[in-house]
């Protein structure tokens, strides 16, 4: 038996000017062929998809790699790009001959200048190729916009069920599970989905103690049950601007049954009931939630900075809270904060360390959001910023946001880097030696995916509300591709009222 496996992972915020080149999917890992096990066989849902394959009674004779591209949340793909990402799948597929299944590992809010549905794109490209009997599974992220072009190329979907999204690994052998049952039991998967027109502010999703988690535990009831081969209900990247946009309630079953149908019609349901307790989040205004963390008397206070957040595909370069952190007159055990800005990382690199640093600061990615703001302080390191991460997102992911450089102004220490990566871990300060433990106040540009790491040691957080690519305050985002009507930028009693919505069985 022949199994191929291959990756095309990136969530694509759209309200990002800055387009997603070749060069950061190679700053992540391009790999082909058999490069794929060796450099990446432990990490993420590919470490999952194997470890799943060799759990099987008889594991598959041979396993060929197809291709790997992962990048962090950014900009739109740039249409070369994109193109250059299907033309190597091509080409690993004529090289690898017949295949017996194909494993795919998306993200499903991935997005190219011209291609609002990249992973719809790519697994109906691999359909062309394969033909439609060799089986094709995939998984996605808990925040993928599915659409009926995924599911009309795919014989079976699995998504995350954890937000923070803890189980990337697991996700991987929960494919590969109904994989076997497909392969092994002549299972014809049958698919009952239902698309609902709402998509709701991320610092709520959290599926264990958030208002999800009753939805989330009834997924893993449901996938505990025999005729079962997944369960998901995936809550949408809010910042991707495109047709369809709108959570997505999905069960895939050995037969068509109406029970399965009256589930789907219940865990809809439920999921349109929560909506407005999952847009009723408190943030607040930079110089309030900087106030309010200084107040506590405690320490650390983590801040999220959702709107910046390069967990969603922000630039990671807003200048908001940092302006009040240095204008703070003092905060005691300091504060940390990062910056993508690789002019800034430029100059305190010809500056040295020990030297004196006197530069504009961010924003330069997302000039409409914030503007650069003067630090003055002194070079206190240089270091390249490379680390692994493991917790929200991924495990054992390598991790390389190119050359940083640490800052101090008063009472406020700078990591400046020269690329996006996981906002949301404090794997990032530690990895330069700095200790969000120690310190008074430490930002995470995260909506909500830092609680994961951070929970566990920090006496208390708060949410900042500031402007950005990321932002929650919906009608300031000019959205021109969605379906509408869409809740809540348009009223709606009931899903029904948006004729748009797609719903029934695939298979």
């Amino acid at each position: 038996m022949r199994i191929a496996v291959g990756q095309m992972w990136q969530e694509s915020n759209t309200f990002n000017r800055n387009l997603t080149r070749w060069s950061d999917f190679e700053n992540w890992g391009i790999a082909v062929g058999p490069d794929i096990f060796e450099k990446y066989g432990q990490t993420g849902e590919i470490g999952g998809v194997l470890a799943g394959l060799r759990q099987w009674p008889e594991p598959p004779r041979e396993l060929i790699g197809l291709a790997r591209f992962t990048c962090w949340p950014w900009g739109a793909v740039e249409s070369v790009t994109a193109k250059r990402l299907f033309e190597t799948f091509d080409e690993q597929l004529r090289i690898a001959g017949p295949l017996d299944a194909v494993c795919l590992v998306l993200h499903g809010a991935m997005a190219a200048e011209d291609e609002p549905d990249l992973s719809g794109a790519l697994l109906e490209r691999v359909r062309s190729k394969v033909g439609p009997d060799v089986p094709i599974v995939a998984t996605f992220d808990l925040h993928a916009n599915l659409t009926r072009r995924m599911l009309a190329n795919a014989d079976l979907l699995c998504g995350y069920h954890t937000a923070p999204h803890l189980d990337s690994w697991q996700t991987g052998e929960r494919a590969v599970r109904g994989l076997w049952k497909i392969l092994k039991r002549g299972v014809r998967p049958q698919t009952i989905w239902r698309k609902l027109p709402m998509f709701t502010a991320a610092e709520n999703h959290n599926t264990f103690t958030g208002p999800p988690a009753p939805i989330y535990e009834r997924l893993k009831q449901l996938e505990s049950d025999e005729d079962v081969l997944a369960a998901n209900v995936a809550m949408v990247m809010p910042w991707f601007d495109a047709p369809q946009l709108g959570w997505t309630v999905m069960l895939t079953t050995s037969h068509r049954e109406s029970r399965w149908e009256q589930t789907v019609d219940q865990l809809c349901s439920t999921c349109w009931s929560i909506r407005h307790e999952l847009e009723a989040v408190d943030r607040f205004p930079a110089a309030e939630v900087v106030k309010r963390a200084l107040a506590t008397g405690k320490h650390p206070i983590v801040i999220g900075d959702g709107a910046d957040a390069t967990n969603s595909g922000a630039p990671g370069d807003s200048t908001s809270l940092l302006r009040e952190l240095l204008a703070a007159p003092m905060i005691p055990h300091g504060a940390l904060t990062f910056m993508v800005d690789p002019i800034a990382v430029a100059d305190a690199s010809r500056v040295g360390v020990g030297g004196l640093f006197d530069a504009d600061i961010g924003g330069r990615l997302a000039p409409e959001h914030s503007s650069p703001v003067r630090v003055r302080g002194i070079v206190e390191k240089l270091q390249n910023v490379e680390w692994i991460l493991t917790g929200h997102i991924s495990k054992n992911l390598p991790v390389n946001m190119g050359r940083g450089a640490i800052v101090r102004s008063g009472d406020v220490q700078i990591l400046l880097v020269e690329r996006g990566g996981p906002g949301s871990s404090p794997r990032l300060y530690e990895s330069v030696g700095l200790d969000p433990r120690r310190c008074g106040i430490v930002v995470a540009k995260s909506p909500s995916g830092f609680r994961a790491d951070y929970d566990p040691f920090v006496a208390g957080s708060l949410l900042a509300d500031c402007p950005g690519c990321a932002s929650p305050h919906w009608n300031e985002m000019r959205f021109d591709k969605i379906s509408r009507p869409l809740w809540p930028l348009n009223p709606l009693a009931t899903p029904n009222e948006a004729n748009w919505c797609d719903s029934g069985w695939v298979n």
